[in-house]
């Protein structure tokens, strides 16, 4: 029997929802026989978002929509923004900005879920090649033994952009380059080519078998979009301490319920209701509430920085989880010209017109130099304070403070 998965877009609303959820969970702690068995026929949509196309570059977003392979219809989706632990690429194409993927999982963190989808799977792309190219580097830097197939390729089928292409079959495609959103598209796109008949002479993937839930964190970009604090469902279940299966199941469904940031009277009269069923004890649900806000928390720090969004996230969840003696760190102090000691060195990262910008340092007594070292740099700007860049990192190994592009600007009138 094959189950489908139900999407993550959507919150928990009744007892019996978290029930069937549970039963639901994916566990791909089988053999490679039976996940060969019965997965050969499973057909996967993938659509991936990057830093580049080069063979250094990583994915920052990530979609995969498994279809029914009698139907063609979408009976599971998975998709997250992905922290590449580097800068962010180009954000003008994807829309992605470094504080917007500070508390996603990395790509090892989704490797089970990802791998568990993929395994035996046609996969379906438009640009296969480039998708499966930049999936294949990450399994590889991970050194998972991994062999995408061959698959299927919507736009080697119609030699058009996936926006064009849509036009032409009147596919509804309003934000392109969001990988849920191309994923969807490309999905609706092979059943208009009608692709089935093409299924049998494609080979499927074959990825090692993961002894692991395939259920992981994941941070949508619909969450961010509409303006959540990019912080949101940080929590990692592996990253919880000495928690037992029962604990996790509860908290798989609390991050759940948790998506909006509010548990509102109806999911907390049904999340103690799980809690019962389950067989938590009050000493116990205090216990697991305290290691999820426990984690958002040790997310938030990952980078060295406390934000102003961060600090107003953790105490928001600690208040939901009514918990009123959590330790929360306090936000890290943001640079400013006036304290950058005159003629301070200052660095500009990310940041476009950088002429212009180095004159403007130059006019409040500052030396722009073009590099962070230990003690040639006084005070990096940058576009986004949570980039990743490797000029960000060495400011925070050596402590030396960053500022947002948008506050030096501010000191010239000139946002």
């Amino acid at each position: 029997m094959r189950l489908s998965q139900p999407s993550r877009n959507a919150k928990l609303r009744s007892h019996s929802d978290l029930t069937r959820l549970l039963l639901w969970l994916p566990q791909l702690a089988v053999s490679s026989e039976t996940v060969m068995e019965t997965n050969m026929s499973k057909l996967v949509v993938i659509d991936v978002e990057t830093t580049g196309f080069g063979r250094h570059d990583r994915i920052v977003e990530i979609a995969a929509l498994t279809l029914d392979p009698t139907t063609w219809e979408t009976i599971d989706e998975f998709d997250t923004l992905i922290n590449p632990e580097r800068d962010v690429g180009p954000t003008g194409v994807h829309g992605i900005k470094a504080a917007m993927v500070e508390a996603a999982p990395t790509f090892s963190d989704i490797m089970p879920a990802v791998a568990g989808r993929l395994q035996g799977a046609v996969l379906i792309a438009h640009n296969l090649a480039f998708d499966r190219r930049m999936l294949q580097q990450e399994f590889d830097r991970r050194q998972f033994a991994t062999d995408l197939g061959d698959g299927l390729c919507t736009y080697r089928c119609t030699r058009m952009k996936l926006s064009l292409a849509c036009d032409k079959f009147d596919i509804p495609l309003s934000r392109q380059h969001r990988a849920l959103a191309d994923a969807r598209a490309t999905a609706e796109l092979s059943r208009r080519l009608q692709l089935a008949s093409q299924v049998h002479s494609a080979r499927a993937a074959s990825v090692d078998v993961v002894l692991q839930a395939a259920n992981c964190h994941t941070l949508r970009r619909g969450l961010v979009d509409a303006g959540i604090s990019p912080m949101h469902r940080v929590v990692s279940r592996a990253g919880l301490p000495d928690c037992d299966s029962i604990i996790q199941q509860y908290l798989d469904m609390l991050d759940w319920v948790l998506d909006d940031g509010v548990i509102d009277g109806r999911e907390r009269s049904e999340l103690s209701q799980l809690a019962h069923d389950l067989g938590i004890s009050k000493h116990d649900l205090g216990y697991a509430h305290r290691a999820y806000l426990n984690c958002i928390i040790a997310a938030a720090a990952r980078d060295g920085v406390i934000s102003v969004a961060e600090h107003e996230l953790i105490v928001r969840i600690a208040d939901q989880l009514e918990i009123d003696d959590a330790v929360i760190p306090c936000v890290t102090p943001v640079a400013n010209v006036a304290t950058i000691p005159g003629g301070g060195r200052v660095c500009f990262s990310g940041t476009a017109n950088k002429a212009r910008l180095e004159a403007l340092a130059l006019q409040a007594g500052l030396t722009p130099v073009h590099s962070v070292t230990k003690k040639g740099c006084d005070v990096l700007v940058a576009a986004d304070v949570a980039t990743a860049s490797g000029k960000a990192r060495n400011a925070r190994k050596w402590g030396i403070p960053l500022m947002s592009l948008e506050d030096f600007l501010e000191q010239f009138d000139e946002r």
